[in-house]
């Protein structure tokens, strides 16, 4: 098993592979990652465009893949899938070998708590360090909305936020980036989202932060993902 450069022409087995890892996903957040129908067919466009156009790299083996997006200070780990066999074989780690001469910077990768969708991607290849959590509340019943409408809460600013193109829950994505004041914020943001038509509210939470998370956990929120950010060794 050896990793070699992915290209367009790999796009639609990329495609395909990744689907394979969304599909735990979806029944972790039925709402916040309802998929499109055409979710690969879709997924596929936007691979052919990153690839082509966007400086992004892709690594791949017969079961495997790693593909990684530009970002202004290095590169962020956009989609990472290991076939189960292949995590206790060679796919981790010839695809991290490929990848990580050309790295720059602290790539950053996201795992999803709670499940081993992508459990470990950044940590077998160097250390790392957690950069921000999410927080989800899903809101069944709730759809509709606008997308980009800035929105002021008491304690928090938010903004409603489209879901990535391959996902089509019934309404944007309340989001907090930061809350300066979480006994006022938080119980006004599930309301105010499902107000303005939102599917979910996702806050963000940065480490160290102590009395955001108990305020979330009471009103409902799960942790849902954590960033990671790490320099990158062989393996």
């Amino acid at each position: 098993m050896h990793a070699r450069a992915a290209v367009v022409d790999d796009s639609a087995w990329i495609a395909a592979a990744l689907n394979r890892r969304r599909e735990p996903l979806v029944q972790h957040a039925p709402v916040f990652w309802r998929s499109a129908p055409d979710a690969v067919s879709r997924h596929r466009a936007f691979l052919d465009q990153l690839l082509r156009d966007s400086g992004a790299m892709a690594y791949r083996t017969d079961d495997s893949v790693l593909v990684a997006a530009r970002r202004a200070d290095g590169w962020l780990v956009d989609d990472f899938f290991v076939d189960q066999e292949s995590w206790t074989r060679d796919g981790r780690r010839d695809l991290w070998n490929a990848f990580w001469p050309r790295l720059s910077g602290r790539p950053r990768a996201v795992r999803v708590s709670g499940l081993r969708a992508r459990p470990r991607s950044l940590r077998p290849a160097g250390e790392t360090d957690i950069t921000a959590s999410w927080w989800l509340k899903e809101l069944p019943g709730s759809g509709g909305g606008d997308a980009c409408v800035e929105v002021t809460l008491p304690g928090a600013q938010a903004i409603t936020v489209p879901a990535p193109r391959v996902y089509v829950p019934p309404g944007p994505i309340l989001f907090l980036p930061e809350v300066t004041n979480p006994q006022q914020a938080v119980p006004v943001a599930t309301g105010q989202a499902h107000d303005l038509g939102c599917a979910a509210v996702v806050v963000n939470v940065e480490p160290g932060d102590t009395d955001l998370p108990p305020t979330l956990a009471k009103a409902g929120f799960r942790r849902h993902c954590d960033y990671y950010e790490g320099a990158i060794r062989s393996v």
